[in-house]
């Protein structure tokens, strides 16, 4: 209890005598403190608008490989299927006779 009570004296007597002996530089820390956050905030901003510069990019990057991969008319052979659910998937006819096969 004797802690608490020296501790409840103590800290605002000490933030008391810091701040009468700061008071004549606090404009001068409130000045810094602003400029830093300024500085911040511009950096923030270049950064951002740097990742919208290269989100934009690949954006645009990946719109023309999709065009370029859809214009090669890709196809596959029914022989490629092995499966009844795939060879039918695929719009071809499965026959299950002796060797079954996709076709």
């Amino acid at each position: 209890m004797l802690t608490a009570i020296i501790l409840a004296v103590a800290v605002p007597s000490v933030a008391g005598v810091g701040y009468l002996t700061f008071r004549s530089r606090l404009p001068r820390l409130v000045t810094d403190v602003r400029g830093i956050a300024l500085q911040t905030v511009i950096i923030m901003v270049v950064l951002l608008a740097i990742a919208g510069a290269i989100a934009g990019v690949l954006l645009t990057r990946g719109g023309q490989a999709v065009t370029d991969i859809e214009r090669q008319e890709i196809s596959r052979a029914s022989s490629d299927y092995e499966s009844e659910a795939l060879c039918e998937a695929a719009g071809f006819s499965w026959t299950s006779g002796g060797t079954p096969q996709c076709t």
